[in-house]
């Protein structure tokens, strides 16, 4: 059962070589998926934890999954005629789960569900939540300087208080630490607890936090540009302050998440 896994898992990205190609290129042009490049190793490696369990089940093809197979080929040639790239490589990490489940079964799919899901994390995919998240970022950020009793008046993604002008910009949207926190996560959490719904609530968790974070991140760079006189948080510090920012609030989550962790007993 190990080799019929991890079969699929290498050579499917290898048939497909253009659409792995097409990713590939996007982990290494655009920082918010560079962590692409683990997704696979880490899905192989927690197969292999795997191997002991594995050994006692005998594989159970379902050729009726071979409907499931077909419509997913076809919906890649389509988006590949098409040239849309998301669809070709979602398309394609399903090909892999639907190959693995008409080869082992769902017995053994079900013991490595979440690995298999895991892969979806190499697609490259979420800019389409950056305005909704630059909307946000502003709309927490000016209610919070109002709260503050700082005046500041707003245009759009643009405001200014009497220090100066501040803007929301694609990289205040946090995409980058949602992706980033959604992500690690899961990972967190299937490694962690063994309870679907201890794993699900740290999921939300993991979505929701830094988003409230990353509104807190930019109401707190506002401020200490504006008590010093735009002269901190105004350059490169912008940035530096917002990663230090997000690692505390991922090693808060992270910790406070540790109380609840089950024994490997029960997994």
């Amino acid at each position: 059962p190990l080799i019929l896994l991890l079969f699929p898992i290498v050579v499917t990205p290898l048939l497909f070589l253009n659409t792995t190609k097409s990713m590939i290129n996007i982990w290494i042009v655009n920082e918010t998926f560079t962590h692409g490049f683990l997704v696979f190793p880490i899905t192989i490696w927690l197969i292999w934890q795997k191997k002991s369990q594995l050994k006692i089940l005998k594989p159970a093809p379902e050729p009726r999954v071979f409907t499931l197979l077909v419509l997913l080929l076809f919906g890649w040639f389509i988006s590949s005629t098409v040239d849309v790239q998301v669809v070709q490589q979602f398309c394609m990490i399903s090909i892999i789960i639907a190959t693995i489940w008409i080869v082992v079964g769902r017995q053994i799919l079900s013991l490595v569900f979440f690995p298999l899901i895991f892969l979806y994390f190499a697609v490259p995919f979420g800019q389409i939540f950056i305005p909704p998240l630059m909307d946000f970022t502003a709309n927490f950020t000016v209610t919070m300087i109002q709260l503050s009793g700082i005046p500041i008046y707003r245009d759009g993604l643009l405001f200014t208080l009497p220090s100066g002008s501040w803007s929301v910009v694609e990289e205040c949207s946090g995409v980058r630490y949602l992706i980033a926190s959604i992500t690690l996560g899961s990972l967190y959490a299937y490694l962690n607890y063994s309870s679907s719904k201890k794993r699900l609530i740290f999921i939300m968790l993991s979505l929701i936090v830094p988003i409230i974070g990353n509104g807190i991140r930019a109401y707190g760079i506002v401020m200490i540009g504006h008590f010093s006189g735009m002269e901190l948080a105004v350059g490169a510090d912008h940035l530096l302050y917002g990663w230090v920012f997000f690692g505390i609030i991922i090693f808060l989550l992270f910790y406070l998440g540790s109380f609840w962790w089950d024994s490997k007993e029960t997994f």
